[in-house]
């Protein structure tokens, strides 16, 4: 369905900042993604539509979990549909992990549940999600 690229080491990274500049720079972006931030230990996965961005993944891997950040999709493309093929690739990936989400996001939340994760609390308006071994919950 779309292409996804993968972006390891981006700190000075002309590539990746040619597609994610603008959501770290732009106000409109800050007030919709206000914790997006680049780490030197984030690995980003940018999905595709021929050459348009369609939307972005962020993990990260800590010692206990692995943690999918900053899930988002340009309004064009937020529908079921795109939000489930991007979920599937991402735990396809990381299936044998203990994985971790944080989400506000309804629509989000019921693709992570469909796809088998549980919530494991709030943390203000969000609410955690868990994947993998029951002692992650």
């Amino acid at each position: 369905m779309f292409e996804v690229r993968e972006f390891i080491d981006t700190c000075n990274n002309e590539e990746f900042y040619k597609y994610m500049g603008r959501f770290f720079a732009e106000r409109i972006f800050k007030r919709e993604l206000p914790y997006l931030i680049n780490d030197p230990e984030k690995i980003w996965y940018l999905f595709f539509d021929k050459k348009d961005l369609v939307g972005f993944c962020g993990v990260v891997m800590n010692q206990n979990s692995t943690s999918f950040t900053d899930f988002y999709l340009l309004p064009k493309y937020r529908n079921n549909e795109n939000r489930m093929f991007m979920a599937e690739h991402m735990l396809h990936l990381y299936h044998t992990e203990k994985i971790r989400i944080l989400t506000n996001s309804a629509d989000e939340m019921k693709i992570w549940e469909s796809l088998g994760f549980l919530e494991s609390g709030h943390k203000g308006s969000y609410t955690n999600y868990v994947y993998g071994e029951k002692e992650c919950v």
